[in-house]
């Protein structure tokens, strides 16, 4: 397998795994995206809005933009607009990979940080690392989701893909 038809394989799972997080958050009562955790971020949609911020950051390098701000500051939408947010972004990842050579995706990208400070990753490993990044704060909804006392949850495991 080369590295193109895997990065379409890592960035679908990606997508179906986002889905069917997002399949569960939208039965659940609006209240309990709010309930403070023990957590990397306070609450569930906090944690859905960085990963989206995230996956949005780091897409939009890969396009060329170096954003100096979380896409997501100032948000007031609902969660449901948010949840489409993010599976949008994650199809989008889809897309760009499906449409680069694999010259491109062995590339080296040039970004600015948040703070202006300038990198050179390769895009695959950009790729890699976000999708990588999504499955560990996904794991943290699904605790999350387990402490409101939320049943039925999805294996979002790769294999399970």
């Amino acid at each position: 397998m080369d590295i193109k038809e895997h990065l379409i394989k890592y960035t679908s799972y990606n997508l179906w795994a986002n889905k069917r997080i997002t399949e569960k958050l939208k039965e659940i009562e609006p209240a309990l995206w709010l309930i403070e955790q023990k957590s990397s971020f306070r609450t569930i949609r906090d944690t859905l809005l960085h990963i989206y911020d995230a996956e949005t950051l780091w897409y939009k390098r890969l396009k060329g933009e170096s954003l100096k701000e979380w896409p997501s500051n100032g948000y007031t939408g609902t969660n449901e607009d948010a949840a489409e947010m993010w599976l949008e972004v994650s199809d989008n990842f889809i897309q760009l990979v499906k449409s680069s050579s694999e010259e491109f995706l062995i590339s080296l990208c040039s970004f600015r940080n948040l703070e202006g400070n300038e990198y050179n990753i390769m895009v695959s490993d950009i790729i890699q690392h976000c999708m990588n990044h999504s499955t560990f704060h996904r794991g943290q909804i699904i605790t999350m989701l387990r402490f409101c006392n939320v049943n039925g949850l999805p294996s979002t495991d790769y294999i399970t893909y």
